[in-house]
């Protein structure tokens, strides 16, 4: 039962990497017209005013626990998206953001190892590794260079790290409730990035419909269910084990874009779709498989020693 539930949970996890994998090509248009603190403002307004109207008998009993990690997690939160659409303002690619945004899933073994003394196994140091070279196939265009916008993106990938490994510990604390940690963290995101375009007089001039719906968008999927989902799976999974499934956001990002954009599949993008595969069997299964058929070996070698030992010692004794 309890292997069903965590299958369940990481299920939540696999949805919000996909539609976060939409999401990529979605802010990339709407940064066409928008501010980076706008499109953040905006969408995380709308999610806390759904999660606000849909579970209000909920959040209207935070306690101070609650409050404390909500805006914990929010801060953290809000520096991970505001500075990932600010790297795409600064000239980074979705393909680049997909892959530098995904290095978080290398930084939150070691995070949780540093602050909560939480030491990672060797499986999931391999697999986080060989999930960021699998994103790196499968995003970095040939050719590509760094720019400002890359280094921003991967400051905003630290901050998505630190946000993940406080969500973990700090829902699986008896006192806090997982809806109203989320609730708080997009509440705080979406003040935040309202202070920010205030201060930077980032108000569109102009709405095109198309970046409205794109808004529009992220606000209900990719931001009030997924973070609500986000929060659940991490109060019942591990952080280095959730962080490597929320990292194949950008996997399917460029499946949603051959299937939709007729993008070419290259050798080197089905190398990368299997070294991430290969990742997270890794992380998954600790290679068990691997060990109980080599004990088998072992074990059926063993016997067959002792089976051919006593015979031997059978022969010596009838030839006495």
């Amino acid at each position: 039962m309890k292997n069903n539930k965590e299958l369940l949970y990481k299920l939540c996890l696999i949805v919000c990497s996909i539609i976060w994998g939409s999401t990529f090509v979605v802010i990339k248009d709407a940064t066409n017209t928008m501010s980076s603190g706008f499109i953040n403002a905006s969408r995380f307004t709308i999610a806390a005013v759904i999660l606000l109207v849909v579970y209000f008998k909920k959040i209207k009993n935070i306690n101070k626990s609650e409050l404390k990690h909500g805006i914990i997690m929010g801060v953290a939160l809000f520096g991970g998206y505001y500075l990932q659409v600010l790297g795409m303002e600064y000239g980074s690619s979705a393909g680049k953001c997909a892959f530098l945004s995904a290095t978080f899933c290398v930084m939150v073994p070691f995070l949780s190892w540093g602050v909560f003394k939480r030491v990672p196994d060797k499986y999931s140091v391999i697999a986080a590794i060989l999930c960021i070279i699998g994103v790196a196939l499968v995003s970095i265009e040939n050719g590509a260079h760094i720019t400002v916008g890359d280094g921003i993106i991967l400051i905003s990938a630290f901050f998505y790290a630190v946000n993940i490994m406080f969500t973990s510990e700090f829902s699986a604390i008896e006192n806090n409730d997982t809806i109203i940690l989320a609730f708080l963290q997009i509440a705080v995101v979406g003040i935040l990035s309202w202070i920010v375009v205030l201060i930077k007089g980032e108000m569109p001039q102009v709405y095109h419909a198309r970046a409205v719906m794109g808004v529009i968008y992220l606000g209900i999927f990719a931001t009030a269910l997924c973070l609500l989902m986000q929060v659940i799976g991490l109060k019942h999974i591990n952080s280095t084990s959730a962080s490597i499934i929320l990292s194949l956001e950008s996997v399917f990002g460029v499946m949603i874009s051959i299937t939709f954009y007729n993008e070419v599949v290259t050798p080197k993008l089905m190398a990368g779709f299997v070294v991430i595969f290969i990742g997270i069997i890794v992380c998954e299964t600790k290679l068990n498989f691997l060990k109980q058929k080599i004990s088998i070996k072992k074990s059926t070698t063993g016997n067959y020693k002792n089976k051919n030992n006593s015979k031997h010692l059978d022969a010596n004794e009838s030839a006495l």
